[in-house]
C-alpha cells in the first residue's frame, strides 16, 4: 500500500523540485498611503523553513511547556487572509497536532464558537490579536498567534503514527443552511484522496500560474485549492486583507500578472456589475487566463455577458465535507459551460430525487475517496449533499440549487427560489447588491432585495416598480405560484441588511425568513 499523501508532504515534494520558485506573494503595504507598495516573493523553500521553524516553536509551547501530547486538537482562530495563517496550520500539523479551523467575525461572541471546541474536545486555543474579546472566557490554555516566524534551536518532532481512519484536520460548515455552524473532521484516508485528486486538475504545461488567494484558510476551498496550487508550484497572491475592492483586484491583475482569479459569486458579481462601468475593469477581467467561482452560482443571462466580453467563468462546485466534486470546462472552451465530474471523482452519484422529476440529487457513496466521515452519512451509507443538479446533455449537468431552495408553497407545489434570484441580478445587476427569495408555505414567494447606495435615490416604490418592471416577462413563464405577481412581493431591506455567511457572504434563507415573518404575515392577510 502507497503511503498516504498529505498537505505536508505535497509541500515537501514541491520544494525538492523547484525550491527557488515563488510560492507566494506578500503585500508590502505602505503605511502612508495604505497601499501596495509591492509584493515581496516567499520561495517553497523558505514556506517549507518557515513551517518546521513554527512547528519547533509550537511543540516546545504546547508539549514541553504547557504538557499537551501530540495528536491532541489545536484549534486556530484567524482570519485566515494572510500568509502566517497558513503557515500556522501547516506547522501545527508538523509538530504532529491536529488543526482545527475556527473561522468568525472579528468581535463574535464566545458562544458563536463554543459548541465547536466542545465537540471537538479542543485541548488549546492559538488564536490572533484580533480575537482578544471574544477567546476571553474560554476555559482551556490560550495562546496569541506569531506575527513574525524567527529561527530556532527547539527540535523538530517525529511526526506521530497514524492510520487512514485517524482525523487530520478539522474544519467547520459555514452554517449557510441551518444558520448553525458544526464542526466536520477529516480523516488521512479523505485528505490522501483529496491530495491525489487536486493533482490530477489539469494545468498548461511549461507555464507558471500566478493565482489568487482563494479566500480565508478558515473555509476549505482555500486550503484544498492550496494543494493544488502547491503541487503545480504555483504562486499565489496575498491581498491586503480579505476579499479585494474592485481597484485592488485590477491592480493585482495588472502588476502580478495574476492568470487565475478565485471568487465566490457575491464578489466575483461586484467586480462584474464594475467591468460593465468601466473599461480598465473590464480589461482586467478579459486578460486573465481564468476566473474560478465557488460556493455559489450564476445565472445564464449572467454568464452570457461574460462570455460576450471574453471573461473566462469557470464553475466549481465542492462541499466543506468533500471537497471538490464537479467543475466545468470554462467559457472558452464551452460556451454552455455545465458541470462535469472533476478528475478524480469519478465514484460520485446523481440519484432522481422522485420518480416524477428530473431533478437528480449529487450522492457520494462511501467508497469515494471524498467521502466525508461516517458521522455525515444517511443510513444507506452514502452522504447526501441535498444539492440538485438536472442533466442537461450526457455526463454535464447545471446546478439547480439546494434542496433548501426549493421550498413547499401553501399548495404543496414546489417553488425554484433560485431560478428567480438568478434573474433578478441579471437584469436589475445596477440596482440590487443581492436578493433572496422567501415566502416557505405561502400562497406566492417574495422577493427581498437588497438595495445597491446607488439605487436608493429612488424611494421604496419607485424601487420596486422599476424591479417588477424588469423581471415581469420572465414570471409570465411561470406557474402562478411560482410568481412575484405584483411590486408588492418585492420587499427593500437597505445595503448590508441580509444575513450572511462570514466567508462566502451567502445570504442564509431560514434567516432572513424568520426575520420578515410579520411582513410576510401582514402581506398575505391582505394588510400590506
Amino acid at each position: 500500500m502507497s503511503p498516504l499523501l498529505t498537505h505536508l508532504t505535497n509541500i515537501e515534494d514541491a520544494t525538492s523540485r523547484f525550491p527557488s520558485r515563488a510560492a507566494f506573494k506578500v503585500p508590502q503595504v505602505n503605511p502612508q498611503t495604505d497601499r501596495i507598495d509591492h509584493w515581496m516573493d516567499i520561495t517553497f523553500h523558505e514556506f517549507l523553513l518557515d513551517i518546521e521553524h513554527l512547528a519547533r516553536y509550537w511543540f516546545h509551547v504546547l508539549k514541553e511547556t504547557s504538557g499537551i501530547p501530540q495528536r491532541s486538537v489545536i484549534a486556530l482562530c484567524f482570519r485566515g487572509y494572510k500568509y502566517l495563517d497558513i503557515v500556522h496550520v501547516y506547522a501545527i500539523s508538523r509538530a504532529g497536532y491536529i488543526p482545527q479551523l475556527i473561522n468568525i467575525f472579528q468581535n463574535a461572541d464566545y458562544s458563536v464558537i463554543q459548541g465547536p471546541l466542545e465537540q471537538a474536545n479542543t485541548r488549546a486555543l492559538i488564536y490572533e490579536s484580533v480575537y482578544s474579546d471574544t477567546v476571553r472566557d474560554i476555559p482551556i490554555p490560550r495562546f496569541t498567534s506569531v506575527t513574525v516566524v524567527h529561527p530556532n534551536d527547539y527540535p523538530l518532532p517525529d511526526l506521530p503514527h497514524v492510520t487512514g481512519s485517524d482525523v487530520a484536520i478539522i474544519y467547520q460548515t459555514s452554517g449557510s443552511t441551518s444558520g448553525k455552524s458544526k464542526i466536520v473532521p477529516f480523516n488521512y484516508t479523505w485528505l490522501d484522496g483529496n491530495v491525489r485528486k487536486m493533482t490530477k486538475v489539469p494545468l498548461d504545461s511549461g507555464k507558471v500560474d500566478i493565482v489568487s488567494w482563494r479566500g480565508s484558510i478558515g473555509y476549505m476551498a482555500q486550503f484544498v485549492g492550496l494543494i493544488g496550487t502547491i503541487h503545480h508550484t504555483s504562486c499565489m497572491v496575498q491581498y491586503k486583507s480579505g476579499q479585494p475592492s474592485t481597484a485592488e483586484l485590477v491592480d493585482i491583475i495588472n502588476r502580478c500578472k495574476t492568470r487565475q482569479l478565485f471568487l465566490f459569486p457575491h464578489f466575483l458579481r461586484e467586480h462584474l456589475r464594475a467591468s460593465r462601468m468601466d473599461p480598465e475593469t473590464l480589461c482586467a477581467l478579459s486578460s486573465v487566463d481564468v476566473i474560478m467561482y465557488t460556493g455559489g452560482s450564476f445565472g445564464s443571462d449572467e454568464e452570457e455577458w461574460a462570455w460576450e466580453n471574453d471573461i473566462n467563468l469557470l464553475n466549481v462546485y465542492g462541499t466543506t465535507e468533500c471537497g471538490e466534486l464537479l467543475r466545468s470546462e470554462g467559457l472558452w472552451k464551452s460556451r454552455q459551460n455545465y458541470l462535469k465530474p472533476s478528475p478524480g471523482s469519478s465514484f460520485i452519484k446523481f440519484i432522481p430525487i422522485s420518480g416524477d422529476s428530473d431533478l437528480l440529487e449529487l450522492v457520494v457513496p462511501p467508497e469515494a475517496p471524498g467521502c466525508p466521515d461516517v458521522s455525515f452519512r444517511s443510513s444507506d451509507g452514502n452522504y447526501h449533499t441535498n444539492d440538485l443538479f438536472r442533466e442537461v446533455e450526457p455526463g454535464s449537468y447545471v446546478f439547480c440549487g439546494r434542496s433548501d431552495d426549493w421550498f413547499n408553497m401553501q399548495n404543496c407545489s414546489l417553488c425554484d427560489t433560485k431560478a428567480i434570484e438568478d434573474n433578478a441580478r441579471s437584469l436589475c445587476y445596477d440596482m440590487i447588491s443581492d436578493c433572496v427569495v422567501v415566502g416557505n408555505g405561502r400562497p406566492s414567494p417574495v422577493l427581498v432585495v437588497e438595495a445597491c447606495s446607488i439605487s436608493l435615490a429612488l424611494n421604496e416604490w419607485e424601487l420596486k416598480t422599476e424591479i417588477y418592471r424588469r423581471i415581469h416577462p420572465f414570471h409570465t413563464t411561470r406557474y402562478p405560484h411560482e410568481r412575484i405577481a405584483s411590486p408588492d412581493m418585492i420587499f427593500i431591506v437597505t445595503p448590508g441588511t441580509l444575513s450572511r455567511t462570514a466567508t462566502k457572504a451567502t445570504v442564509r434563507r431560514r434567516v432572513v425568513e424568520e426575520a420578515m415573518k410579520e411582513r410576510l404575515d401582514q402581506l398575505f392577510s391582505g394588510n400590506v
